[in-house]
C-alpha cells in the first residue's frame, strides 16, 4: 500500500477550492459572473456547478484517506472530467469564439487556463504518486 503524498493533497486542496468557487459562479451568481451574452438556457451550467460540487465534496472526503489506492478512482475520475471539460470547452471557444464579445472571450479564456492548470498539476500528482 502506498501512502498518499503532500504534493497530492495540495492538488486536492487546490481541486476543492476552486470547484466549490465555480460551483458558486456557475449556480448562484451565474448571469452576474460567467453569462457576459446573456444565454438564456440556465439549466446546463446549473448542472455542470452541481457535477463540479459534488467533485469538490469527494476532493475533500478524499483528504481523509490515508492510502493512494483507496482514491485512485476517484482521482482518475478527476482527471476524466478535466480533460473532457477542457477539451469541449476548447472546442466550443474554437469553433464559435469568433462571435463572443470581449468578456466571454476573457471568461472563455480564463476558464480553460484554470482547467488546464488543474489538469497538469492532477498528472503530475498521478506521476509522483506512482514512482
Amino acid at each position: 500500500m502506498t501512502e498518499i503524498k503532500k504534493f497530492t493533497k495540495i492538488v486536492l486542496i487546490v481541486d476543492a477550492i476552486l470547484w466549490f468557487m465555480f460551483t458558486i459562479f456557475l449556480i448562484f451568481i451565474f448571469d452576474m459572473t460567467m453569462n457576459p451574452e446573456g444565454w438564456t438556457n440556465p439549466y446546463l451550467p446549473k448542472l455542470f456547478g452541481g457535477v463540479i460540487f459534488v467533485s469538490a465534496i469527494f476532493a475533500i472526503l478524499m483528504l481523509r484517506k490515508k492510502e493512494w489506492e483507496e482514491i485512485k478512482l476517484l482521482f482518475a475520475y478527476f482527471i476524466g472530467l478535466l480533460i473532457s471539460t477542457l477539451f469541449f470547452e476548447a472546442t466550443v471557444f474554437a469553433i464559435v469564439g469568433f462571435a463572443f464579445g470581449t468578456l466571454t472571450i476573457m471568461v472563455h479564456s480564463f476558464n480553460i487556463t484554470v482547467e488546464a492548470v488543474l489538469l497538469a498539476l492532477a498528472i503530475i500528482s498521478w506521476i509522483k504518486q506512482r514512482v
